[in-house]
């Protein structure tokens, strides 16, 4: 529900605070300044295990160290160890019981590790103390606890003081007019996109929301219009694609909505094959396995997904999995050159020689100066010692001409070996 501006802005509104309370924690000894100094270097930079562990180093020194505690919390809180933030954000409470800023991040805390009673306790304590001072971030979390527990008309008050209190507030009248959206109050729900544009003119949520209020009252095209107004503004939401590709189809636009479905795909495919990546950062590798399937399901002609999927199954030894993988999409996409390439090499390992050598030589054709499969097909003729020494040195000498890797010479100059000892 929120973009990554609102949540940087977020993030900056906290991190701006931590240093504005370090600068009012007293003189401190030059040592432990030094280490929060380099802390909050750290958290603003994102380095989030580096600024965990010199908050820890000046809390191990002053355990009451407020500031210390504060931004272990936040440091852990953004590692996804939601529990530990936790403790550590109590006992910056403890230290500190009458600073509301602090009961904020520790209920955002519990909000993120979806402890809403807890959340809804702590932000109702905050704002106590803050009540006309209350950052809007708190009464958007309020909503949404309503909504998880589907007290829809709690969750709009709350909303509705989020943009009395926050009228410039984008997030607050998106939020609210999507709640409106969903109790098909139509008028109201519009109302609260337009004033979002007044504010932002470009933001694309709002101009999306107003293709949704649209959709729903059956303006069609009226809603194509706000999606491609939403789309240009923020081209890479799968979901603006997706809406655009109903709107259009409902329009009797079946050319247009068919391609706007297939990007929609293509799209969610990409956001899922980077979540792989990060997964792939962390060697999770049954979660990355199982997201690149996921893209693949979205979209079997995307390419890169599959080629990371098949790598992965190769890497495991899963040679029989890589295989169908590639066959999958070699049916769908008939000219991709690197994936015959991949498959060639898969049934090579497989003593597929026959099948390895037909993928080669396909995408040899396909990618001529591509020298990946060159060295591959060589190497295959190589080992089979047949009649095939001069093609695989040909081959070997232009993958060696076409990218000068060692390897390709060292093949070349086995080739030439064995050529010249017959």
């Amino acid at each position: 529900m929120f973009n990554s501006a609102q949540r940087l802005t977020r993030f900056t509104f906290f991190s701006l605070w931590i240093v504005f309370f370090l600068a009012q924690t007293g003189v401190l000894q030059i040592d432990f300044q030094h280490l929060l100094d380099q802390a909050q270097i750290a958290l603003q930079q994102e380095n989030w295990e580096q600024s965990l562990s010199l908050y820890r180093r000046v809390v191990e020194s002053d355990s009451e160290s407020v500031s210390a505690w504060i931004g272990a919390g936040v440091s852990l809180s953004h590692l996804e160890r939601n529990s530990e933030a936790i403790v550590s954000l109590e006992r910056a409470i403890e230290l500190a019981p009458e600073d509301a800023r602090i009961q904020g991040v520790l209920a955002r805390t519990y909000f993120k590790n979806r402890q809403y009673d807890q959340a809804d306790e702590w932000y109702q304590k905050a704002i106590k103390l803050h009540p006309t001072s209350a950052p809007v971030s708190w009464y958007l979390d309020l909503g949404l606890i309503e909504m998880h527990r589907g007290h829809f008309e709690q969750a709009r008050r709350y909303y509705l003081v989020a943009v009395q209190l926050h009228p410039k507030s984008v997030v607050a009248y998106q939020n609210l007019g999507l709640l409106l959206l969903n109790q098909n109050r139509f008028d109201e729900a519009d109302a609260c996109f337009y004033t979002a544009l007044t504010v932002e003119p470009e933001i694309g949520s709002a101009l999306f929301g107003r293709g949704e209020v649209a959709f729903k009252r059956g303006n069609y095209s009226q809603a194509v219009d706000f999606y491609q107004q939403a789309i240009q503004q923020e081209p890479t939401v799968s979901e603006y694609y997706y809406a655009l590709a109903q709107a259009l189809l409902r329009a009797g636009k079946m050319a247009e909505g068919k391609a706007s479905l297939a990007q929609a795909k293509r799209l969610k495919a990409k956001l899922l094959q980077q979540e792989a990546h990060q997964a792939a950062r962390k060697k999770d590798w049954p979660q990355v396995a199982l997201v690149l399937r996921q893209a693949i399901e979205r979209d079997p002609t995307y390419v890169d997904a599959v080629e990371d999927l098949a790598y992965l199954q190769v890497q495991q030894g899963e040679l029989a999995e890589a295989e169908s993988t590639l066959n999958t999409v070699l049916r769908l996409v008939t000219d991709w050159a690197p994936g015959y390439w991949q498959r060639g090499d898969v049934r090579y390992q497989q003593k597929k020689y026959e099948q390895a050598e037909e993928d080669l030589r396909r995408a040899i054709e396909l990618a001529p100066s591509a020298a990946p499969p060159r060295f591959s097909l060589a190497q295959l003729l190589f080992d089979q010692q047949e009649a095939s020494l001069p093609e695989a040195e040909n081959l070997a000498e232009s993958a060696y001409q076409l990218d000068p890797q060692p390897k390709y010479n060292e093949l070349l100059q086995q080739i030439r070996r064995t050529r010249d000892h017959r």
